[in-house]
């Protein structure tokens, strides 16, 4: 009898050993008043397409994103950042107070909100598997707060890029500073500042790329593989497209738009061809048409080039521009070769060398294309 209850009882155990992680799994996608994510736990959607955590990608700045939940690297697979502009250095939480206000908490009582509405009771946070972080009421299942309001530099399936006539709120996407750095960059992607029937890509906010008008033929955002709707009435309007499969746009750091396919729009100097849309930059009185940058990895012979003193709030397009727009410029190069940010550039050479490994980056060189 003894035996028998023994077997029972482990048995018991096994079983609530095999179903207590499965149990528990399910509440992994949500996060309630009063409580924290913290760093170096997660938050994974259902189905287990999406996660939420603090992210890092110099292991000093942290950053509140979601990603596909993959093994590829966090870079690539990033879809959104909550705060892209305002690094935390000593992440503590991310956590709805007893007043329902979202918000990340840091180096003690330092908080950035994400939603400070109303004061809201029994009030959670869910991770969607579309990849929408919503924010709700859980009485009244009224929606507070959604990250698809707030894109980052990725359009997901269900995004909106367009503008809330009621408010005025306009959702566009925003390219990062550099590969690595999540602050905002020198691109946007979404509605075209005059016009509500065409998407544009903009460079400090002048036009740099127009996908033409949605109904007619010259549209340029149409393909196999997804097709954008185009909504517009007195609430709202908007281009977005239907979820299929995990198709994604993404507008990099150089301005350049893409998918899980490939490149959709490319208006650099650097590319072999050139969209149609693409706006020509004016060329400064001293440059011709044909002139481009080639990339070469090396280091400059003994000789420093002239460094701004914006330092690191100066992006490698801006860089460009500036060596484009000084007339005994030759090459310029970023100042910080990890995340490609700073500005420096020369006017004298090529004086190129490669005789120290330690000091080479990849430098761009002014010349003329064929």
């Amino acid at each position: 009898m003894a035996n028998k209850t023994r077997k029972l009882i482990l048995g018991l155990l096994c079983l609530l050993i095999y179903l207590g992680p499965s149990s528990s799994q399910s509440q992994h996608d949500t996060l309630v008043q009063g409580e924290e994510l913290v760093i170096y736990t997660e938050l994974n959607s259902v189905e287990g397409r999406f996660r939420i955590e603090f992210i890092s990608f110099d292991a000093i700045n942290y950053y509140v994103g979601i990603w596909y939940n993959t093994n590829a690297d966090r870079v690539s697979n990033t879809v959104w950042v909550a705060n892209h502009d305002n690094p935390v250095f000593h992440a503590r939480s991310l956590t709805i107070d007893h007043n329902g206000n979202l918000k990340i908490t840091y180096d003690g009582d330092l908080s950035i909100l994400l939603y400070s509405g109303h004061e809201a009771s029994n009030v959670s946070v869910v991770l969607l598997d579309t990849g929408n972080f919503v924010l709700s009421e859980i009485s009244s299942g009224r929606q507070l707060w959604q990250s698809f309001d707030y894109p980052s530099h990725v359009l997901l399936p269900g995004m909106k890029l367009g503008v809330d006539r009621k408010t005025g709120q306009r959702w566009f996407l925003t390219s990062w500073r550099s590969q690595e750095v999540p602050d905002s960059g020198n691109f946007t992607f979404g509605l075209h500042p005059n016009r509500t029937d065409q998407l544009v890509i903009l460079l400090h906010g002048v036009i740099y790329w127009t996908s033409g008008y949605v109904n007619s033929s010259s549209f340029r955002l149409t393909n196999s593989h997804y097709s954008f709707d185009y909504t517009s009435n007195e609430n709202e309007t908007y281009f977005n497209y239907p979820a299929v499969a995990d198709i994604y746009l993404s507008i990099n750091y150089l301005g350049v738009l893409f998918d899980d396919k490939g490149v959709i729009v490319n208006c650099t100097s650097a590319s072999s061809y050139l969209n149609e849309g693409c706006v020509a930059k004016e060329n400064h009185q001293c440059r011709s048409l044909n002139e481009t940058f080639s990339r070469v990895f090396g280091s400059w012979d003994d000789i420093d080039g002239f460094k701004f003193n914006e330092g690191d709030n100066l992006t490698l397009t801006y860089c460009e521009a500036k060596c484009l727009n000084n007339c005994s410029c030759v090459a310029y190069a970023s100042t910080n070769e990890e995340n490609q940010t700073g500005c420096e550039i020369w006017s004298t050479g090529p004086g190129i060398a490669s005789t120290d490994a330690s000091m080479r980056r990849t430098i761009y060189f002014l010349g003329k294309s064929n």
